[in-house]
């Protein structure tokens, strides 16, 4: 009972605010509920864009919400001992209602411009993409471990980051991405749709741009999956 008088406390909040604004005459149903359902920024992620309707090729809509996670909250997923040995991050329980909202989630894993001392630039590479293959897959266990049903969950590999000058430090080379997949029409390729909001929210978020042309696995006309 209490989360229902929740809800449509906030849905008369919510009503309230637009009317008194002037703008529930230009919003549409959609647009609506997403401000109502939508639930907030949880504390560990300091960027938080919503795309709406990003089409595939054959023009099938899918809406995301990408999540760049805080540079502390960043720094213990993404230290070695972390991500490949031991350790699960306390998510919040605000980040437990974001995650439990979607209808697919992806985890992004993605590796720095380091290459280990001795090793050849191609070997340490295809090293680097696997290490971004396994952070992903990691984050996936870490997510699966707090949803509460079944939520599709991906693993997008974006690979090893292109070497750069003089860069000191390449911790936010090792972005911790999760991106939400809100909605989407049936047949929606995903692929092709996430690519499409990336691209077209450049600009406002440049870390999309970043991702799509800084990594070794991201940058063609498909994205790569972990298994």
């Amino acid at each position: 009972m209490a989360p229902n008088i929740a809800g449509f406390a906030r849905l008369v909040v919510t009503l309230g605010w637009l009317t008194a604004g002037g703008w529930l005459a230009v919003l549409t149903v959609s647009e609506l509920r997403y401000l109502w359902m939508t639930p907030p920024t949880p504390p560990e992620v300091t960027h938080d864009l919503v795309v709406k309707d990003a089409t595939d090729q054959q023009g099938r809509h899918a809406s995301f919400r990408i999540l760049l996670f805080t540079d502390e909250f960043r720094w213990r997923l993404n230290s070695f001992d972390e991500i490949e040995h031991r350790g699960t991050p306390n998510f919040t329980e605000e980040m437990k209602e974001v995650l439990n909202s979607a209808e697919e989630i992806i985890c992004v894993g993605a590796s720095s411009e380091e290459i280990p001392s001795g090793v050849s630039y191609n070997l340490g590479r295809v090293q680097e993409e696997r290490r971004a293959a396994r952070r992903a897959e990691k984050i996936a266990v870490w997510v699966r471990e707090v949803i509460r049903r079944p939520i599709p969950v991906r693993k997008l590999n974006v690979g090893h980051h292109t070497p750069t000058r003089d860069k000191a430090d390449t911790s936010d080379q090792r972005r911790v991405v999760i991106i939400l997949v809100l909605k989407h029409d049936e047949g929606a390729n995903i692929d092709q749709s996430l690519r499409s909001a990336m691209a077209g929210e450049s600009l406002r978020a440049p870390i999309f741009e970043s991702l799509l042309t800084k990594y070794s696995l991201a940058t063609g006309e498909a994205f790569t999956w972990v298994p």
